[in-house]
């Protein structure tokens, strides 16, 4: 950057062939002026006021001359010819060197400080070696700030500053189809064994990916968490419940239910080294054979039931009596008693819960389905045996050959619908409180929110792969990209409440930081907000080791 007279940057347009050059700044007028905001090309144009009066309406106006544009990175003023006509040029005008390239810093810087203290980074070179563990990071890093569309991502790299190998849409799926499954469950043991002794409790759910491909083997039809109506694959996930780090994945046909792979997934830890940790697990793994099969494998579980069974049921009709009273109180407004018994086969224990809150929405929700029912009812002229069946939860229903049929809702069957609505069960073998069991169980929302930042920020609802080998790759670099987005949700928790900020909108503003290329230097174009300042300093870090980052990255 250099600083010269004025004089010699008059010199520099003699002729009339001074035009508007984004190299030159003077200082911003202190008085005098208007900015007209998003003019042509959505830039500012500054106006020098040259007169104001009150036109023939008795309304203030003026009349004004463009004199440059607003620079929004210095606050200074780009002039134009008229500046110089206007203003006295003694002054000093900055100019700077001609620039090769602006870069997104930010986000990568964020997201490489990310990597490299969890091992994340060192772990993938091990296995994968350092130019493809390199461009694994990439796509990482791009997934967590972009999504799962990979045909942008040769621009995304050009846009941003990156110490590791670039990407395109071509060398992302080459990258994708070689990743083995050898490779990965490498990677899976290292990242389970560098977080010994902080496993505590491992959630485990399921999720889905709905894809259109007809090449992708363990895509089939069936339960679509989303709605699709399309072939899936499932994907079952362990998670480290008090940080909220992913430990491991699995994938699996998506006509499998979740009861039925449960055995399948933990027969994984004997790979993974996984002996002491507790597992928590919501009502779809719920099964006789399941409780059968972890009471013999001694291993600890929370795990909740479904209401529907009459063993549920008894439970609940053991401690119904008095459960709301203040010594039976777990939590705000929920009540719990234990229940030893032998349940599924196995000597355990159901802890029995209350919330007059789950009762109220229960309720509600259960009336308003029947009002709909109602108004359905009243509309057609006929049901067939199937139909009348289906209506029969709230309603009696005289039926006819012809299909023709009358009914009258049965307050009776209303009340036996309604009979355990605020009840809800966890079954544990674990010698712990009613309280401590809900506490663990409820913790169990971070693996929810997970699976929602995979389908959502990540964008990997549609899994935009054709073949076998490349959605497995990329899968694992989805993988990579959610340990990222995770670690970043959890530091930034509070930030984000206080500032109602999206995970969206903190990438948003990290890529707001740029660095400019000039003259053979790197260099930030201004200095960080207090926002961004104070994401940086949640993991510890400040703008002096994001400019030793610009500038090592040359």
């Amino acid at each position: 950057m250099y600083m010269v007279y004025s004089p010699y940057t008059k010199q520099l347009f003699d002729g009339g062939q001074m035009t508007l050059n984004a190299r030159f700044r003077v200082p911003m007028p202190e008085s005098g002026v208007i900015v007209r905001r998003g003019g042509a090309g959505g830039r500012d144009t500054v106006y020098k006021v040259l007169e104001t009066f009150r036109n023939a309406k008795g309304q203030p106006t003026n009349t004004r001359k463009a004199i440059g544009r607003l620079d929004h990175e210095s606050g200074m003023l780009i002039p134009n010819n008229a500046y110089y006509e206007l203003y006295d040029s003694a002054g000093f005008v900055e100019v700077l060197p001609a620039y090769n390239s602006v870069k997104n810093i930010g986000a990568t810087f964020l997201l490489s400080h990310i990597f490299s203290t969890l091992g994340v980074s060192s772990l993938l070179e091990d296995i994968f070696g350092e130019r493809r563990s390199s461009a694994l990071l990439t796509g990482a890093m791009y997934m967590a700030c972009r999504g799962n569309v990979f045909e942008q991502v040769l621009d995304w790299c050009d846009n941003s500053l990156l110490y590791e190998k670039p990407l395109s849409s071509q060398s992302a799926s080459e990258l994708f189809a070689s990743i083995s499954f050898d490779e990965r469950m490498a990677f899976f043991r290292s990242w389970v064994e560098r977080h010994k002794g902080k496993e505590g409790y491992l959630v485990y759910d399921v999720t889905s990916f709905s894809t259109y491909s007809k090449g992708i083997s363990d895509a089939e039809w069936g339960y679509n968490r989303d709605g699709d109506k399309l072939a899936q694959i499932n994907l079952g996930c362990y998670l480290l419940e008090d940080i909220g780090l992913p430990m491991f994945y699995v994938t699996y046909p998506g006509s499998i239910v979740d009861k039925s792979h449960m055995r399948y997934m933990m027969a994984y830890n004997d790979d993974l080294d996984i002996k002491d940790a507790g597992f928590v697990m919501d009502r779809g793994f719920c099964s006789p054979d399941n409780a059968r099969w972890l009471h013999s494998t001694r291993s600890r579980y929370v795990m909740a039931t479904e209401m529907r069974y009459k063993m549920v049921q008894n439970a609940v009709e053991k401690v119904r009596s008095g459960i709301t009273s203040y010594r039976h109180r777990v939590a705000d407004e929920v009540y719990g008693r234990p229940v030893r018994s032998s349940f599924y086969g196995v000597p355990t224990t159901m802890h029995v819960y209350y919330s007059a809150e789950l009762a109220i929405q229960h309720r509600r929700d259960m009336i308003r389905t029947m009002e709909i029912q109602e108004e359905r009812l009243k509309q057609i002229k006929t049901l067939s045996k199937n139909q009348a069946k289906y209506y029969e939860r709230f309603f009696n229903i005289s039926r006819k050959e012809d299909g023709t049929f009358t009914f009258f809702c049965d307050e009776s069957k209303v009340d036996e619908a309604s009979k355990y609505s605020g009840f809800f069960c966890l079954l544990s073998n674990m010698a712990l409180t009613s309280a401590q069991i809900l506490s663990i169980y409820k913790r169990r929302d971070v693996l929810e929110k997970n699976f929602d930042d995979v389908k959502n920020h990540i964008d990997m609802k549609r899994l935009r792969t054709h073949g076998d080998a490349t959605t497995d790759g990329k899968l694992f670099c989805a993988f990579i990209a959610l340990i990222a987005v995770s670690e970043l949700t959890h530091k930034l928790k509070d930030f984000k409440e206080k500032k109602s900020m999206s995970k969206d909108s903190i990438i948003s503003e990290l890529e707001k930081i740029k660095s400019i290329s000039a003259a053979g230097n790197r260099r930030m174009m201004n200095p960080l907000t207090k926002k961004q300042r104070e994401i940086f300093e949640a993991f510890g870090l400040n703008q002096n080791k994001l400019h030793s980052y610009v500038s090592a990255n040359q």
